[in-house]
């Protein structure tokens, strides 16, 4: 078997307590990245970070010195963590540092291997691709040929000595050239991995090096930093040595299970922990985002990774917005502060993909034949949106919220799926949020695919069809699928409103990028626009950022509304989280607890005094319902009609049964309306999604109809859609509000009609 990836199967049972209790919200980590960031800023002379603008060539401890053979290290690292946070290479304060950086005499590994960074966010091109060539080629005049450190890198050309701390820049700055084109022999790959499996402590984490620590007879310790930069170098490597894919079960690595084994049981040390040798927490946690971000893991084992170490940062920032670890001149402020930006910005970059890991009869499920596809595809849709993503694995055993970290549910295999009640309950409960589960089958297996079917067919009353070759998926995404030379089938199931559900089953599209394959460009292009289709194209949430909302406990309710939910034959509740979401707003911004009861048309309705209509496809009603509606409207009943997603089916046929029921009492709203600032708020701000603009123009105004009765609006309706928005999601192709819009409506729509 392929030995090319590792998934730990380790429970921590440390938690840090060298970090606060109180976890680091995303507005403070806004404001912890804002303030480094101007920090930064504030510290650049001449357009560039340096202490002189000359690098020495004379004097004592030259090869480690940073106005040494390190000199113009700080600059690059400086740079690359503010265009990493997001900064423009155009901005008029990096124009001159790049610009200095391309003239630069740099020659020392930490160095270059930090300049080499820097290209991958320049526009591609000759100039750019000569740049990172000959930072490659300093990098390999460092590199060790000698058999006993062979792979390894030292200071600079002169120096004799290696490090693992120095190591990891050398294969840092060597894979950003890979990045933008430069070609590295595989075999530059395989001595850098057999090197550092050979520099692995019995323990399974990582020493600066095998020697003894200076003026000493101990030798070094194995230490956080040295254990992350290991894990990370190895996720680099299996991405050029380990690319097969095939469907023989979950390749593993040996050497990543130990060191990560290692890292979980000692996590408590990565921020300060260490005594000897001297720590340094804040490129330790740059090292611990590599790993987190290359393996794809939110929990090291139960640990939060990011949240520990963005609860850390918030906690230890100046004043001035700067990170120092206490290491006075060897590691500067600067380099402290860019490597706690580059924890936060890369550690945060959206989560757009989250791959499932599950068990089949309590045994591993062949979840992750293709350990790297979904790492590659993610990678190679980031380069097209020009931005930093990332990709998750989770699993169901988890808080059933962290599904939701991310869009999309990426669900593999080549087995017959078997998920438990509670299992599949999780599941339908992100799809209910907003999310889409996305299954491929491994190498065309049929008995995965029908399986996902099933279980798809499971947890909704709907069917998987092909999708029609005008679906917007296909026609309003980067990548229109007329060009495709191949068009490989996919299937989808669908509410009415939005895509629940795709199958690949029929192209091993995740063996094209396992592969990281030059070949056909459909299977990227497709995933680059499911991507599009659920973020409407509008971007992407960071990490922390999120649209679900819960009840406060802490919150006591001064009013209780009962709702009904009007069922009939048809896609009457397309959209069960809406209700849900919207509840718990009005419980934590209005003190509103809403009782929600679904009725059929046509019932007794009771005390309940409003009433919400919905649906995706058309709806008839009968004599006898009309009547019913019609006589608890006029005894005092409010009732709320929506089409969802925009439906035209629905709309159509709901106008023409609101016509029978008043014929031509269907009137627009006027923006001045009581309704848009009962319950004494102010008139929301109106926003439509960018798909409903092709429909409604640039209109900042409502587009809400109702019928009067005694002087009160009775009957409240949008042909635009309030359901779908109410979920929170951002999905293409749906004719409506925004969901802040829709949301701030539906609130104003409740405190009027309750009042």
């Amino acid at each position: 078997m392929t030995k090319a990836f590792f998934i730990p199967t380790f429970i921590a049972v440390l938690l840090i307590a060298s970090f606060p209790a109180a976890a680091a919200t995303s507005a403070e980590v806004d404001q912890a990245l804002e303030k480094a960031k101007a920090y930064l800023y504030s510290q650049q002379k001449n357009g560039n970070w340096e202490e002189s603008q000359k690098r020495e060539t004379t004097g004592e401890h030259l090869s480690h010195d940073i106005s040494g053979d390190q000199w113009g290290g700080v600059t690059a690292v400086a740079t690359y963590a503010l265009l990493a946070s997001g900064e423009s290479p155009q901005d008029s304060r990096l124009k001159p540092a790049i610009d200095f950086l391309k003239k630069a005499d740099i020659v020392g590994v930490y160095a270059l291997g930090m300049r080499a960074q820097i290209w991958q966010f320049l526009p591609p091109g000759l100039e750019t691709k000569t740049l990172a060539k000959r930072d490659f080629m300093k990098l390999m005049e460092i590199l060790k040929k000698d058999p006993r450190d062979r792979g390894l890198y030292g200071y600079s050309t002169s120096d004799r000595s290696y490090s693992m701390s120095r190591s990891q820049y050398g294969v840092l700055g060597t894979w950003a050239a890979a990045q933008v084109g430069v070609e590295v022999p595989l075999e530059y790959w395989k001595m850098v991995e057999d090197a550092w499996i050979k520099q692995q402590d019995p323990s399974g984490g990582w020493k600066y090096n095998q020697h003894k620590y200076p003026g000493t007879n101990d030798p070094y310790p194995v230490t956080p930093h040295m254990t992350a930069a290991g894990i990370a170098t190895l996720y680099i490597t299996q991405d050029y040595l380990h690319s097969a894919a095939t469907c023989t079960g979950n390749p593993t690595n040996p050497a990543i299970d130990r060191g990560m084994g290692w890292l979980v049981a000692n996590f408590d040390k990565v921020a300060g922990g260490m005594k000897f040798p001297r720590a340094y927490p804040f490129s330790t946690l740059y090292a611990v985002e590599r790993v987190g971000v290359a393996s794809g893991l939110k929990y090291f084992g139960t640990i939060d990774w990011f949240q520990k170490g963005a609860d850390y940062l918030v906690k230890e920032q100046r004043k001035d917005g700067a990170w120092n670890g206490g290491a006075s001149g060897f590691i500067p402020i600067l380099a402290d502060t860019s490597n706690g930006i580059l924890f936060l910005s890369r550690g945060r970059a959206p989560v757009v993909i989250n791959k499932l890991q599950y068990t089949l009869d309590g045994q591993p499920g062949n979840w992750n034949q293709r350990p790297r596809d979904v790492a590659n595809v993610t990678r190679w849709i980031g380069k097209q949106v020009e931005r930093d993503l990332n990709w998750q694995i989770t699993n169901l055993d988890t808080n059933g919220n962290d599904l939701n970290d991310a869009p999309i549910l990426y669900i593999s295999g080549n087995q017959e799926l078997k998920f438990t009640p509670e299992q599949k309950a999780k599941l339908k409960l992100f799809v209910e949020q907003g999310g889409l589960i996305f299954g491929h089958a491994d190498c065309t297996t049929q008995q995965f695919a029908d399986s996902f079917r099933k279980l798809m067919s499971d947890l909704f009353p709907y069917e998987m069809r092909e999708l029609p070759t005008d679906h917007i998926l296909y026609t309003g995404q980067q990548f229109p699928r007329a060009k495709w030379r191949m068009k490989p089938p996919i299937l989808g199931m669908t509410n009415g409103v939005r895509e629940l559900a795709l199958l690949v089953s029929q192209n091993d599209f995740g063996k094209s990028w396992q592969q990281n394959s030059p070949g056909p460009e459909e299977p990227w292009q497709m995933m680059a626009n499911v991507t599009q289709y659920v973020s409407e194209k509008q971007g992407f949430r960071r990490k922390g950022e999120t649209y679900l909302v819960t009840p406060d406990p802490k919150i006591k309710a001064d009013k209780t509304v009962k709702l009904a939910r009007l069922s009939y034959d048809g896609l009457w509740d397309p959209e069960p989280g809406a209700w849900r979401r919207m509840s718990a707003i009005l419980h934590n911004q209005k003190k509103i607890d809403v009782q929600i009861e679904p009725v059929k048309i046509g019932e007794d309705l009771k005390e309940i005094k409003l009433a919400h209509l919905t649906g995706a496809s058309a709806i008839s009603l009968t004599d006898a319902q009309r009547a019913a509606l019609k006589k608890w409207i006029e005894a005092g009943g409010t009732l709320i009609i929506d089409a969802a997603g925009g439906s035209t089916e629905f709309g159509k046929s709901i106008e023409a049964e609101l016509d029978k029921l008043y014929p031509g009492g269907l009137k627009p709203i006027a923006p001045d309306h009581a309704l848009y600032t009962a319950g004494g708020e102010k008139s929301p701000t109106i926003a439509y999604r960018a798909f409903a603009q092709r429909t409604v123009g640039t209109t900042k105004s409502p587009r809400l109809q109702g019928i009067e009765q005694n002087g009160r609006l009775a009957v409240i309706y949008s042909r635009e859609d309030l359901t779908a928005a109410m979920v929170g999601e951002t999905m293409d192709g749906i004719l409506g509000y925004t969901p802040d819009t829709a949301t701030a409506l539906m609130t104003r729509i409740v405190l009027y009609a309750t009042k």
